[in-house]
């Protein structure tokens, strides 16, 4: 059981009183509230040999609940090692400067799209330049919204194979050297340019409000080179379905305070940091993304709609393309859920474990009308 997400559901109907709370921020506090618990119904999981059974609530999914997102993070993992190439990997870092994040935290649905969409055409159209790599690049990006003590830090982590498509599609182009992609401070010019002219189009009264120091001072992008892509995917995979913070991070919780650790950037030391609890709920709450709004996004031939084009890398790389079947509800080899955990029946040790739905809830993540009206 989650002590955070506990902590979660008894700390919101208080707070909710008390603050104001968008209405993605109450479904996820109304989802955490009742995940795994018997208002979401659950699930039977019996053996068709035995007696053995065993019962599982259901989990409510939602991407801020600290419960759910192993197995999808899991799964996402998977599928993009499934889509590596044989050439060096890059991260590249895109960091929203601190006089556009009050704009962010006012506007974040329109301000992820555009640091999205700006992020990823300042790289683009850097790396078409003949004299860096002039090719078209693809691209998966991740939005990271937190810093290490769940500040509001929006930034976009792009992972980027070393090389791109020729413009007219018939060669690959490799990067001039192993490790090094493109420079970064033209991409970062070119970004800056990008999300000026972007945010006075989009947010007018917002762009008028920003000093005009933002639009002179350097701004932050940084690559790295990466190997293979493994150790960037796992390093990724950890915000593709989690939130700011886990369990393990939190030392002591109270009604009145929490205590969590750290690791300090500048010096690399661990540390802990104590917030109140309206406080902690407040910076948990901001990291809540609107609804519809995708973490995860996916540029050049790396989308999904331009498929012909990435099987075209694929064959000038001749790459052998893997292609998994699609897995069972329920794997007798690893019957899971949440933390049930059987690799088959405890009695007759028989892999033939079957799940029956009990009471099943299609939107559990939906707040019901006395859990609104409590909120």
């Amino acid at each position: 059981m989650s002590a955070l997400a506990e902590w979660l559901g008894a700390q919101a109907p208080g707070y909710a009183c008390t603050h104001a709370i968008s209405p993605a921020q109450r479904r996820a506090l109304a989802a955490i509230a009742r995940c795994r618990t018997p208002e979401m119904g659950g699930r039977v999981y019996r053996c068709a040999h035995c007696t053995k059974h065993d019962f599982a609530y259901h989990s409510c999914h939602h991407r801020s609940c600290p419960r759910c997102g192993g197995a999808r993070t899991a799964a996402w993992t998977q599928r993009q090692r499934d889509r590596l190439l044989p050439v060096p990997y890059f991260m590249v870092t895109f960091t929203l400067p601190a006089p556009l994040r009050a704009i962010f935290a006012a506007e974040p649905k329109v301000m992820i799209d555009l640091l999205f969409g700006e992020s990823a055409r300042a790289l683009q159209t850097i790396a078409s330049l003949p004299k860096h790599l002039g090719a078209d690049l693809g691209m998966t990006g991740v939005l990271h919204t937190w810093g290490r003590q769940m500040q509001l830090h929006p930034h976009v982590h792009f992972i980027v194979p070393g090389g791109g498509l020729a413009e007219d599609g018939t060669a690959w182009r490799h990067t001039r050297k192993p490790e090094w992609l493109v420079p970064s401070a033209p991409v970062a010019a070119r970004f800056r340019q990008g999300m000026a002219a972007a945010l006075r189009v989009a947010l007018p009264g917002r762009h008028a409000q920003v000093p005009d120091s933002c639009w002179r001072q350097p701004w932050v992008v940084d690559i790295q080179h990466v190997g293979s892509g493994e150790a960037a995917i796992k390093y990724l995979a950890r915000y593709v379905q989690r939130t700011a913070i886990s369990d393990e991070r939190i030392r002591t919780m109270d009604a009145k305070t929490v205590r969590f650790g750290y690791r300090d950037s500048a010096s690399g030391e661990h540390k802990e940091c104590t917030l109140d609890a309206a406080e902690f709920m407040r910076r948990y709450l901001q990291h809540v993304l609107p609804t519809g709004v995708h973490r995860v996004r996916h540029f050049g031939w790396e989308h999904p709609a331009a498929w012909r084009r990435r099987r075209v890398v694929e064959t000038l790389l001749a790459v052998e393309i893997v292609v998994r079947p699609k897995q069972a509800e329920v794997d007798p080899e690893n019957w899971t859920c949440g933390k049930i955990k059987f690799k088959r029946s405890p009695t007759c040790r028989k892999n033939d474990v079957h799940s029956v739905p009990s009471s099943r809830r299609r939107w559990g993540w939906k707040p019901s009308k006395e859990s609104s009206r409590s909120m």
